[in-house]
């Protein structure tokens, strides 16, 4: 199975800036990651975009989860601009 690479931006509302997501995406799900900017605060939330790389079920499956914790999670510079905005 060929491994793809997404670029998302998670935000973190500030209830859930404490859990290991990341972590679960190489734990769980077996992704690769890169970060590529982040700003978290404990006593506000904040976010991350990541470089994701791994087969798309996998990727799909991570993501999906972590909507299920109550992560927002957007793509970024998914048609080549904008890559580096934070929404």
């Amino acid at each position: 199975m060929e491994n793809e690479t997404l670029r998302v931006q998670l935000n973190f509302p500030l209830e859930q800036v404490t859990k290991p997501i990341i972590w679960h995406f190489c734990a769980e799900y077996g992704l690769k990651f890169s970060i590529r900017r982040a700003n978290i605060d404990v006593h506000v939330g904040g976010f991350t975009v990541l470089e994701l790389t791994g087969p798309a079920d996998q990727l799909k499956a991570a993501l999906d989860w972590a909507t299920g914790e109550g992560i927002q999670v957007g793509l970024v510079g998914a048609d080549g601009t904008d890559e580096w905005v934070v929404r």
